[in-house]
């Protein structure tokens, strides 16, 4: 009996040993990466002192005597508060979830990688300038020396996972560009489901879901000429919005911003709004922060983690901000293959190759996984990624295309007036917006920015792909888009 008893407190010892031993571990890990915002850092490759202050809310004001040295300590911030977000986003846009979350995620990996977010990325850091770029890479840096710092004390969801990140390159941070256009891309869920519904009812019950624009006599922009024949801008996407919403299949987040003339305010100053409303995340999608650089730059607003700039906010002659464009900048075409050779498709009368790219994805838990992805000369096939098996489809998105968003932020946060303001919006193409400008001499203004294909048709339903009839042929130049400066209304 005695025996007995002594195993037993030798048992419940050692469970309590373990209980003990498992909170500390779990403690450790869920508290390993909570970083000192006291202490004194040395980061390697600064030439002077950085102050960085912390308000009440932690968010962290950076005072810098120069450029690089400011964006080198915005990287190694950016990864000491959001290191698992900025991961978590590259690994969309690479498409490799499935290395740490396993094989669910592999249909996911396969179409992120159809859109070739890096290869977008390669074209816009090759046309970006000198200088901007010596500021990407000293955020780069920046990242790099935290996790090189920090690797015994990384955020828990790397030790969770099972997984170290890996240094962070200019490419990731250009595909954030990516990222935020395709979360901004209404067609993908829009065109598809007009398509489906297309196939199960007659064309007359097909177009009550379109309402009567006739009875909508409000416009964004009241004093531009919509009638304009450079700007292919009505759409059936708009009149559809409403009736897409009521099936549950969402097409757009919608976000606010609007200015007033300090002619309608006590201070005799302007005052701008801007709510943006994005896909839901935790932590969510802004990362607030105040830069300066001693006597050159002042300004503050929200970071996308993962890149060094302000995307909207105020510096000290100019506030700014955004909401989407909701132009329909994806379109779907249905291809006729070859019965002798899937990998060809029609065009103009003639059967033409296929661009086939083999994706070779990593599987947490399991063997590579090989996958092919086919292209035409619009883009990639998608029909598997929408749930359509006995159609080949193809997508055409303005993401794909050329564009430099690194360079309108970088220009946004230095800009003092209208036309700098303007000159910046001229290169935002990919993530269209509608940005809302106020500037400290008391004028206000919305400008669109962004990629408004031109092709024929009706730019929602499924365009036959046999034919180059309804290509795009360019998209509306900057020049003609629609913006109000100083409107009559105030």
């Amino acid at each position: 009996m005695k025996i007995l008893k002594r195993i037993i407190q030798a048992l419940l010892l050692l469970i309590m040993v373990a209980i003990i031993g498992g909170l500390i571990f779990l403690n450790k890990v869920k508290k390993g990466a909570i970083p000192d915002y006291g202490a004194t850092v040395d980061i390697e490759n600064l030439s002077e002192e950085v102050v960085v202050y912390r308000d009440s809310l932690a968010k962290p004001h950076i005072y810098a005597k120069n450029a690089e040295d400011l964006y080198r300590v915005v990287g190694y911030l950016s990864a000491q508060d959001r290191l698992w977000q900025m991961d978590l986003l590259r690994r969309i846009t690479l498409g490799r979830l499935s290395e740490i979350f396993g094989e669910d995620l592999i249909t996911a990996d396969q179409m992120f990688r159809s859109f070739e977010f890096s290869k977008k990325s390669q074209d816009m850091i090759k046309h970006t300038d000198s200088e901007i770029l010596k500021y990407v890479d000293a955020y780069c840096d920046g990242v790099n020396q935290y996790i090189e710092e920090n690797s015994k004390k990384l955020p828990f969801e790397f030790t969770l996972l099972g997984y170290k990140p890996e240094p962070w390159t200019p490419i990731h941070s250009a595909n954030l560009v990516g990222y935020m256009a395709w979360d901004l891309t209404s067609g993908w869920d829009a065109d598809m489901a007009m398509y489906k519904i297309s196939q199960l009812v007659s064309d007359s019950l097909l177009m009550e879901l379109f309402p009567n624009q006739g009875y909508q006599k409000s416009f964004v922009y009241p004093d531009y000429m919509m009638e304009h024949p450079d700007l292919v801008m009505n759409t059936m996407l708009d009149e559809a919005v409403d009736a897409i919403d009521e099936l549950g299949a969402q097409v757009f987040q919608a976000s606010n911003n609007w200015a007033v003339s300090g002619e309608k305010s006590e201070t005799g100053k302007p005052i701008l709004a801007n709510d943006m409303h994005l896909s839901f995340m935790s932590p969510g999608i802004w990362y607030q922060m105040h830069q300066v650089i001693e006597g050159e730059l002042n300004v503050t607003g929200v970071v996308l983690p993962g890149q060094p700039y302000i995307i909207a906010g105020h510096n000290e002659d100019i506030a700014w901000g955004m909401t989407n464009l909701t132009v329909d900048n994806l379109d779907f075409y249905l291809e006729t293959l070859n019965p002798a050779d899937t990998n060809q498709y029609k065009l103009n009368g003639r059967w033409v190759d296929m661009r086939i790219t083999p994706e070779i994805i990593n599987v947490k838990g399991g063997e590579p996984v090989t996958r092919i992805n086919r292209y035409t000369h619009r883009g990639p096939v998608v029909s598997s990624f929408k749930g359509v098996s006995d159609k080949t489809i193809t997508a055409r998105w303005i993401g794909t295309d050329y564009s430099n968003e690194l360079r309108s932020v970088h220009l946004f946060n230095r800009a003092s007036n209208w036309e700098e303001f303007r000159n910046a919006a001229s290169t935002f193409i990919a993530a269209s917006q509608n940005i809302i400008y106020a500037d400290k001499e008391g004028n206000i203004g919305l400008q669109a920015s962004g990629g408004l294909p031109m092709r024929a048709g009706d730019h929602i339903m499924m365009y036959p792909g046999d034919t180059t009839l309804y290509d795009w042929t360019g998209i509306v130049p900057f020049e003609n888009l629609p913006y109000t400066y100083n409107p009559e209304c105030g």
